[in-house]
C-alpha cells in the first residue's frame, strides 16, 4: 500500500510540473505579445509608418495557435472600428486635393486674435484631428501650443472645416488621425 501511495504522489506531483510549465510558457507568450502590441502602438503614437501585414505576422508568429485576424477581418466584423489609423491605402481628400489644399485652406480662415497682435505673439500650433469614416473632421486637439488665444483659434478653424472624401483601407472606409501644424506670424 505504501508503493501505491508513493506512486500517486509522484504523478500528482508530475502533473503540477507540467501545469506549472505550460503555465510559465503562456505567460511568456503573454508578455511577448503585449510588447508586440505596445511597440505598435509606440509607433503609431510616434506617427511612423506601421506596415499592419508585418505585424499582424509578428504577433502570428509568437503564439502561432492564437488566432491574430487581419486588418480587414476586423473591419469586417466590427464597421464601427474606433481606432483611427494614421497610414491608409485610400488617404482622407479634402475639397478634391490633400493636405496642401488643406493648409491654404485653414490660412484662408484664421483671423488673427488682436490682443494676440497687441503682445507680438507668434508661433506654431500644433493639432491633432481625426477624419471620420463619413469624412468629418472631429477630436481636435492641441498636442503643443504657443498661446491660449493661438491655440483656440487653430483648433476654431480646424474644427469648422468643411467634410473630406474618407479614407479607406482595403476599400472599407475608415478614420484616419492627422497631426496638422497651424503657423501664426505676424508680418
Amino acid at each position: 500500500m505504501a508503493a501505491i501511495a508513493i506512486l500517486v504522489v509522484g504523478c500528482k506531483s508530475n502533473n503540477s510540473k507540467k501545469a506549472a510549465a505550460e503555465a510559465a510558457k503562456a505567460e511568456e507568450v503573454a508578455a511577448q505579445k503585449a510588447k508586440a502590441m505596445e511597440e505598435a502602438i509606440e509607433a503609431i503614437e510616434a506617427e511612423e509608418e506601421v506596415n499592419v501585414r508585418e505585424a499582424v505576422e509578428k504577433l502570428s508568429a509568437i503564439d502561432a495557435e492564437g488566432a491574430v485576424e487581419s486588418l480587414a477581418e476586423t473591419l469586417e466584423k466590427n464597421p464601427d472600428y474606433a481606432v483611427p489609423f494614421a497610414a491608409v491605402e485610400t488617404k482622407p481628400a479634402f475639397d478634391g486635393g490633400d493636405a496642401n489644399d488643406f493648409s491654404k485652406w485653414v490660412a484662408s480662415q484664421i483671423v488673427y486674435p488682436q490682443d494676440a497682435i497687441d503682445q507680438k505673439l507668434e508661433g506654431r500650433v500644433i493639432l491633432q484631428f481625426t477624419v471620420g469614416k463619413e469624412g468629418d473632421v472631429k477630436d481636435v486637439k492641441v498636442l503643443r501650443g504657443v498661446n491660449e488665444l493661438l491655440d483656440a483659434e487653430a483648433v476654431r478653424v480646424v474644427s469648422s472645416s468643411p467634410k473630406w472624401a474618407n479614407g479607406a483601407q482595403n476599400g472599407i472606409p475608415v478614420a484616419v488621425k492627422y497631426t496638422f501644424p497651424v503657423v501664426f506670424k505676424l508680418q
